[in-house]
């Protein structure tokens, strides 16, 4: 429609009029597209025929840039042009305008959350990430660690104290190494130890400890140094230049150099050590031997040197510990005779006549060396003194006199060498019915089995045994027939064949018997005998009356005890007969299939 529509224009601008003669050819339209080539911008397609004022869209997002340009159209621009300009990006589809006017925005490129305060201008599309209309105090916003303007003073050795003229700094949550926000003076700008004067009223030079007073003031680090305070030392230097002396001390005169003194004291400037032939000690005992020098107590002596001491007090003038044969405390035993180093120990003992090492009889003392005397013991409970062998008592509960190995209980004492001898012990085994014979020892019971089945009966008799029963009597008592061995034992039935048919009839009981039941009873059936009185009859069979005698017999049926022979005369096992008087008839007429059937036809 538009088409006509600029054709029709066409004709009204070229003062064309209606019944005028055309000139030839002046109609032809070479595309088809309803404009004619003289009109027509490209007759050589039906799409473009007009021509428009537009801008190029290089990037083809709707937007053109640079001076409008005439286009060959139709009803739609090309895809190079654009009726709108001022693409701010015209090569790039995804950015068209200008962020500017009345809504302004902010830049905020590093994603930091703090917008720039100066308004964006940036070329932008649909996308505003990075840009917000609220101003932000970011000062540099293409970092996102940093964004705030602060005044900060130089720490130029990095201790930690700052100073100089402040200057500006981008920051964020740290400040730049070497910078602080407060100006605290360093007094030595240029060294990282020293940053601060501080005050001091004791000296101590040479470092051992002890002070003297002295003020002033020193730049320092966080603390004063070695050597300066302001609090006296636990002790006044008497020599500051010195760091082995400190405190004034009396020594006395030490000339054999045992480290104790003796005579008048002296008062020198030292330290920890007493001065070269002096001592801090003034009790010496012996002040020209150095090997002795102090007066020690004894307790106990041992004048034989054996080791074995007796009780003496005294003092005696000593160096670092008591010398030979004096003690303190007792040694490891009383002496006997600390006049004879052979003989120290005092001995209790038993005579020891037979030498098995228990003695018997009194007890006796004597004083001799550190080992027992021989022909003594310790022990005097020797049971049988002139006897080697046996030398205490053992006690004992069980007896085996027969040595059968079986035991009674009887209890006591034996003269023994420390184990209980044969036929005495403390475990009882068995009980013995007759220790004083060995081939008896074990008392069963038993009962008298005199069909000699293995089964007895009647009341139980007692046998003083080797463990074997005597012939003719059985530990089991159960025997149900004593007098005839092919029955010991009662055995359970339920069915019973009376009649030797092979057939059983449910009846339960039980039956004195051997191995096993005899003929004619079971634990299982074996069929349903219907009549265990007669071996001919043990079947029940459901027969009918046949009165005529035609092999077809009548209800009511009749169930009767029989056997799987022919049925008897008078009946059949067919009940559908229609007349049971006429053996002529059997089966109805229809039936004449099932007839011949029946008979075998």
């Amino acid at each position: 429609m538009t088409r006509w529509i600029w054709l029709a224009l066409a004709l009204a601008l070229g003062g064309v009029q209606l019944g005028c003669e055309e000139t030839a050819g002046s109609n032809v339209d070479s595309d088809g597209d309803g404009v004619p080539d003289s009109e027509d911008c490209d007759d050589a397609s039906p799409l473009a025929w007009r021509r428009v004022e537009a801008y190029l869209d290089f990037d083809k997002d709707g937007y053109g840039a640079g001076t409008p340009q005439s286009f060959c159209a139709g009803d739609s621009l090309p895809a190079n042009a654009a009726t709108v300009a001022g693409d701010c990006a015209p090569q790039d589809a995804t950015r068209w305008r200008t962020l500017e006017g009345p809504g302004l925005y902010y830049a905020d490129l590093d994603q930091d959350g703090r917008a720039s305060s100066t308004p964006s201008s940036a070329c932008v599309g649909t996308d505003l990430t990075g840009y917000t209309q609220t101003a932000g105090t970011d000062c540099n916003d293409s970092d996102p660690k940093v964004w705030e303007l602060r005044t900060l003073y130089l720490d130029q050795d990095g201790d930690g104290v700052s100073g100089g003229e402040p200057s500006q700094y981008c920051t964020g949550t740290t400040l730049p190494a070497g910078a602080s926000e407060t100006s605290q003076q360093d007094c030595a700008p240029l060294n990282a130890s020293l940053h601060q004067m501080l005050s001091y009223s004791f000296r101590d030079a040479d470092l051992d400890g002890a002070t003297v007073p002295e003020e002033g003031t020193l730049c320092t680090g966080s603390t004063l140094p070695a050597g300066y305070s302001l609090t006296a030392g636990t002790r006044s230097d008497c020599d500051d230049t010195r760091g082995d002396r400190w405190q004034l001390i009396s020594e006395y005169p030490d000339p054999d150099r045992d480290s104790v003194g003796s005579g008048p004291a002296e008062q020198h400037c030292a330290g920890s050590l007493p001065e070269p032939g002096y001592s801090r000690l003034s009790s010496d005992c012996a002040p020209e031997d150095g090997t002795r020098w102090r007066m020690e107590s004894y307790s106990w002596r041992d004048a034989d040197g054996d080791g074995a001491t007796v009780a003496e007090s005294g003092q005696v003038c000593i160096g670092n510990s008591l010398p030979k044969g004096y003690f303190q405390f007792s040694g490891s035993f009383s002496d006997c005779d600390d006049t004879n180093a052979a003989v120290s120990v005092t001995w209790n003992v038993f005579a020891d006549t037979d030498n098995d090492g228990v003695g018997a009889g009194s007890s006796v003392t004597l004083c001799a060396g550190t080992t027992r005397p021989a022909g003594y013991s310790h022990v005097g409970t020797d049971c049988e003194p002139g006897d080697a062998s046996r030398w205490t008592e053992l006690a004992f509960q069980y007896r085996d006199a027969d040595l059968d190995s079986f035991t009674v209980a009887t209890s006591g004492f034996v003269c023994t060498n420390g184990t209980l001898p044969p036929g005495y012990t403390n475990s009882p085994k068995g009980t013995d019915c007759d220790d004083t014979r060995a081939d008896l020892n074990q008392s069963l019971q038993a009962y008298l089995d005199e069909d000699a089945d293995g089964v007895g009966a009647g009341s139980p008799s007692t046998f003083c045994t080797n463990g074997s029963l005597p012939t003719g009597y059985s530990a089991s008592s159960t025997d149900c027939a004593p007098s005839d061995a092919l029955r010991w034992r009662n055995l359970a039935y339920q069915h019973v064949d009376a009649d030797g048919d092979g057939r059983t009839t449910p009846s339960s009981g039980q039956l004195c018997s051997g191995s096993a039941l005899p003929s004619g009873y079971a634990t299982k059936a074996t069929g349903n005998d219907c009549d265990d009185a007669n071996a001919a009859l043990y079947l029940w069979r459901v027969l009918y009356p046949d009165r005529d005698g035609d092999g077809v017999g009548v209800p009511p049926r009749a169930v009767l005890c029989l056997n799987d022979g022919p049925v008897p005369a008078g009946y059949s096992i067919y009940g559908f007969d229609p007349d049971d008087t006429k053996p002529t008839i059997a089966y109805p007429p229809e039936d004449e299939g099932l007839e011949a059937l029946l008979l075998g036809e």
